[in-house]
Order: structure tokens, then sequence, then C-alpha cells
């Protein structure tokens, strides 16, 4: 008997002690687990706004509008059993202003109490919200606000930039686009939530964040003054286009300081959004075509070529003979042709792919890709000749942006940014772009096509671009291009469009800006790049001066 009562001891021991092992390993290994799961029971999660980052410009202001909601939210369980002692003055106000917001709101017949969800959510205006803050001692309910992005422009760049969705779908955009790329970056930020805590009588606190003095943001390199001015500036002033897109950047630096449209709840024309390949750039092609000349001719300057009016219009004379400088000054298209087809195709291709025409600019989701329509264009067939004077190619509006940048920033490219920094938990990152920067041209030879822009704007077709007292130089460029629309009996049909184009640079003082004006839609009969664009372009350089000063 006695031996007995001994082993059973023993195995009574062995039992505790085993059991004393496990609980040790439980709350060394696994209690912070476990607490935190204990504590989830008396905690509750709500989103502060939908993104988890702020978008700013270059120096800090936010660039994204914002809708905010207001929002109640009862607890079922706590509010029917912990408010029995609770002052009956200020429940009954909590009540009635509920009530009084919205009759549905009625919590006074008790039904919340057979409700089975955890959280009862109630959406109320700011002065509701207001008024509920003051209510003292009642208990089971908490408020919050909640800032939505405005979406109304959805395709305004800023809005682009943030929303990881397709407009048409929902579905996600693709993973390596700029968009998905930013919010990869803050998928995980830790400040993006109000969290309150309920103690065992219910009252209910909201935890303060330790870290609620870091915002995690991208800073991007808009200017929000520049963004706001202009997209005013183009409503008020040029009504009457459809659309005009505009691009500013620092050439030096790539940095895109502005990007705007008139009307931005259509596709963004600026990434040829909707759209296969952009547009045709017309005679602001003949820049590139330029370059091609200089670099395999270096005597071009002197060559003399005549305008035998092939590819001008029937109410155009024939330009007769001119150098270079002379037929870029007026936009010669049958001289760039000749001169397109001396140059070749390869060299054209390969001065188009070195600053990345047939290439995504920024990444964007959306953005297309320039492509030239007719495979190895030649000069028998007369293609090489077309696409000499900006016909038989496509591109985007930002992709033209390369070409003015490479001039005006000495022969070399860098490549156009929109994302300059990203901030997380007090930590920054630069953004490294994909494309990298490679000089094209020599400084000589940028200087000299630099010169002849500004030729363009004093004695060519870009008159109306011109300001005295500053260094302006630019290509006008008009284009005819035949889309399939749909007519007033749903019929497809062939139409002919026209746009206007700009691109230039303005440079004063300590100031150096180049920017690409695109008009789209604009009347194939009586207005071209020089009336439409440069006008425009003028008006945002005086913009930009003042800006400065």
């Amino acid at each position: 008997m006695k031996k007995r009562c001994i082993t059973v001891s023993l195995l009574f021991f062995m039992l505790f002690f085993l059991l004393d092992i496990r609980m040790f390993h439980i709350q060394y290994n696994n209690g912070e687990k476990y607490s935190v799961m204990a504590d989830s029971q008396y905690q509750f999660k709500e989103k502060k706004e939908e993104l988890n980052y702020r978008l700013v410009d270059d120096s800090g202001k936010d660039l994204l509008d914002y809708n905010s909601k207001y929002s109640v939210v009862v607890l079922p369980s706590i509010f029917a059993k912990n408010n029995l002692d609770t002052n009956y003055e200020e429940f009954l106000k909590f009540l009635y202003i509920l009530k009084n917001y919205d009759e549905s709101y009625d919590l006074s017949n008790g039904n919340y109490n057979n409700n089975n969800s955890q959280k009862l959510y109630f959406q109320v205006d700011k002065n509701t919200y207001d008024k509920l803050k003051n209510i003292k001692g009642v208990k089971g309910f908490y408020l919050y606000k909640y800032d939505e992005v405005e979406r109304k422009d959805v395709w305004k760049i800023e809005n682009v930039l943030t929303n990881i969705r397709n407009t048409q779908d929902s579905s996600l955009k693709e993973k390596d686009s700029l968009e998905m790329i930013i919010n990869e970056k803050f998928k995980d930020s830790k400040n993006s939530s109000y969290i309150y805590n309920t103690d065992l009588d219910g009252n209910i606190t909201e935890e303060k964040n330790r870290n609620a003095n870091s915002i995690d943001k991208t800073i991007s390199t808009l200017n929000s003054d520049f963004q706001d001015d202009l997209r005013n500036l183009l409503k008020e002033k040029y009504s009457e286009y459809e659309q005009i897109g505009v691009v500013i950047s620092e050439p030096s630096t790539g940095k895109i300081r502005s990007l705007v449209q008139k009307d931005e709840t259509l596709p963004n024309v600026l990434i040829g959004a909707e759209t296969l390949n952009g547009f045709f750039p017309g005679s602001i092609f003949k820049t590139l075509v330029y370059e091609g000349a200089i670099t395999k001719y270096p005597d071009i300057e002197s060559k003399s070529f005549h305008c035998t009016g092939v590819y001008e219009k029937k109410s155009d004379k024939h330009h007769g003979k001119l150098n270079i400088n002379e037929a870029f000054a007026v936009s010669c298209n049958d001289i760039f042709s000749q001169i397109g087809v001396n140059v070749g195709f390869d060299k054209l291709n390969e001065l188009c792919n070195e600053q990345h025409l047939f290439q995504k600019v920024l990444g964007l989701s959306k953005e297309q890709k320039g492509n030239i329509e007719v495979k190895t264009p030649k000069a028998e067939d007369g293609t090489l000749g077309i696409m000499s004077i900006g016909q038989n190619l496509r591109i985007t509006p930002l992709e033209a942006l390369n070409i003015i940048n490479t001039i005006v920033n000495k022969g070399k490219y860098i490549p156009p940014v929109i994302v300059d920094e990203f901030v997380k938990d007090n930590e920054t990152i630069s953004y490294i772009p994909s494309l990298k920067s490679k000089q094209i041209l020599t400084e000589k030879q940028a200087s000299i096509i630099e010169t002849s822009l500004r030729d363009v704007v004093l004695n060519g077709t870009a008159k109306a671009a011109n300001i005295e007292g500053a260094e302006v130089g630019g290509k006008t460029g008009s284009t005819e291009r035949y889309e399939v629309v749909k007519n007033d009996k749903g019929e497809s049909t062939t139409k002919k469009f026209s746009d206007g184009w700009f691109i230039g640079f303005l440079k004063k003082e300590n100031i150096s800006y180049t920017v690409v004006i695109f008009v789209k839609n604009i009347n194939k009969d009586t207005q071209g790049g020089g009336t439409t664009a440069a006008p425009i372009f003028k008006d945002i350089a005086e913009y930009l001066i003042n800006k400065n000063q």
C-alpha cells in the first residue's frame, strides 16, 4: 500500500513538473503572441485614410484632395451591458443626436442588442461628429474620421500615381508599374490606423501612436503651385480646345515640375492613355532628324538643299534653296524628308532608342510606348521620308520631352522622373529610375541645334512663343491622323483629326525649364502648332518667370 502511494505521488509530481515546463515554454516563447490575442478581444482598429502614405510635392505640400468621412461605431455587447450606471441624461443625448441625424439610426428601442455584429457603423456629417465628441461617460462607442482621396478627376496625374486599380474594371495594375512600386513601399505602414482599447468596465480610449509625428510619404518632383495655377490657366483661357496637355521639367535633373491637362476626367494625353502608342509627332520630330544629320555629317550646316514642294501643302510656296537651319525655322517638310533619307533609318532609329522614344518614360500602368508604324521604313517607297517629318510613327508627349531635354542638357539624356524620395518610419529612401543617363550628342552639336531652336522662335513658325528679355527656343508641329470612331448611328467610321505641338525651353537668370505642349483635335484647316501650342507656351513661360522672381 505504501509502495503504491509513493508511485502515485511520483506520477503526480512528474505530471505537475511537465505541466510547469509546458507553461514556462508557452510564457517564454509564445507569451507575446498570446498576450496580443488576449488584448485583441478588447482592441479595435480603424483605418485613418485610403492611402498608407501622403503624396507631397517638392516642398512637402499635400498634392491630393481628400473627402473626409465621419463614422460612429457602437459595440452592441458593451453598449447594452455597461451603460446601466451611466449618466442617463448623457445617454439620452447620445441617442437623440444620432437619431436626429438619421431616423434609421434609432438605438432607443434596443434592437442593437439583438444584433450579432461585433461593431455597428453609422456614417454622419462633421457637425454630428463634433456633437458626439462632447458626449461624456457613455460606454461602448467611439468615433473616427477617414480621409478618402477625391477621385473625380480620375486622370489627374496625382490620382493616377496613387490609384492601384484600373479604372475600367477595378483590377490591380501591373506589379512593375510605378503605381504598384509606390504602393508596395507602404503596404505595411504602421501609422495608418486608429487603435481603440476597451477596459473591463467598457471605457474606450484611443491608443496614441508612438510614431504619430512620423508621416510616411512619397515625395514627388511636382510643384503644387504650378499644378494648380496651370490647371486654372488652361481651363479659363483656353476653353475652346477640347484637350491640352502640358509637361514642364528641369532638364539638368530630369525632375518633372508640372504635368497637367485641361480636362482630367478624360484619359491622360501626356502618357498616351487609351491610345495605340501615342500620337504622330509631326514636325517636332525634325529636331531628332537634325540630331541625326549633325552627327552623321559634321559639315551639314554648310550644305544647301532645294525644296521641290513635294511634301508641302498646296497653298504653300516652294521654299527654294535653304540650309538646314533655315529649313528647320520654316519647318520645310520636303527638305527634312531629304535629310532624313540621307541620314538613314538605322541612325534615326538608334537616336530614337537612345532617347527612349519607344519606351515608357515614367513606368505608369496606362502609359504608352512609341512605335514606328511601318516596319523598317525605306527611301525607295517614300516611307523613310514620311517618317522624317513625323508621320508613320507615334510617340507620347512625355517621350517628346526626352528630345528637347537632350538638346538643352548639352547633349546628355537624363531620364525624366516624377518621384524623388520615399520617407518611411523616418527613413528616407531615394527613388532610382530604371532608365539610365547617357551622352547622346557632343556639347557643340547640342549647342548648334539649340541655336536653331531659338531661331525658330525669332524668325520661324514659333514667333508666337517669343518673350522679350528671356532666352526661348522651340519647335512647332502640326499633324494629321485618322482614327476609327462611332458616328451618330453607332457605326464605325474613319475620321481625320489634327493635333498641335510645341516642344521648347525657357532660360532666364537662374531658371531653366523645358516644356512640351500638346493640343488635341485642332482645326486641321485653319490651325497649327504655331497658332495653338506656341501661344500657350508663351503664357506658361511668362508665368514661370513671374513665379521665380
